[in-house]
């Protein structure tokens, strides 16, 4: 899945390498794949990676803050992929050592993401959305844009991890 991401991102932006990449966090499989492939020594170019996750399941970002792996309270969540209360022991080490940045969003935001992609004919569930709704407001945090080097020139691959599904609708 990585190794195709490069490719298509090379191919769609002329040979300009992703420069971030935002992916989904639950137990941290996944965004330890996406980690460990984006901060892998010798690799040529180096994304900065950021994490989201649900605001109500955000064992990453306490964990981040704490310096180690720490279990969070969850409560229900329309991205129900990533309502995990404790990392994975195998992902912590990677995702400590190569998350740029922690985002947490609300289920209104994923919801909003969820129907802008729907918009563009982009099938994704509140899981997939949540990165399109993490770069959004990324990009409405000056703090968060500066330290990520997030601007204009950006090539920012976005993780889908779940297709259109229904759920509740928040409120």
């Amino acid at each position: 899945m990585l190794a195709e991401a490069d490719k298509q991102v090379l191919q769609a932006t002329g040979e300009i390498a992703a420069t971030h990449a935002i992916v989904p966090c639950g137990a941290g499989s996944v965004a330890e794949a996406v980690t460990a492939h984006y901060k892998a020594p010798g690799r040529e170019s180096r994304a900065a990676i950021i994490a989201v996750e649900p605001t109500d399941a955000a064992c990453l970002q306490e964990s981040l803050k704490a310096g180690q792996s720490v279990t969070v309270q969850t409560k229900d969540t329309i991205m129900n992929g990533l309502n995990c209360g404790t990392l994975s022991t195998t992902a912590w080490p990677v995702l400590k050592a190569g998350i740029d940045v922690s985002v947490v969003i609300s289920d209104a935001e994923s919801h909003a993401a969820v129907r802008d992609l729907t918009a563009n004919r982009i099938s994704a569930g509140p899981c997939g959305a949540a990165t399109l709704a993490a770069l959004k407001k990324v990009c409405f945090d000056a703090d968060a844009k500066g330290k990520l080097g997030l601007d204009d020139s950006s090539v920012v691959v976005l993780y889908c991890t779940e297709g259109l599904r229904d759920y509740p609708v928040p409120t």
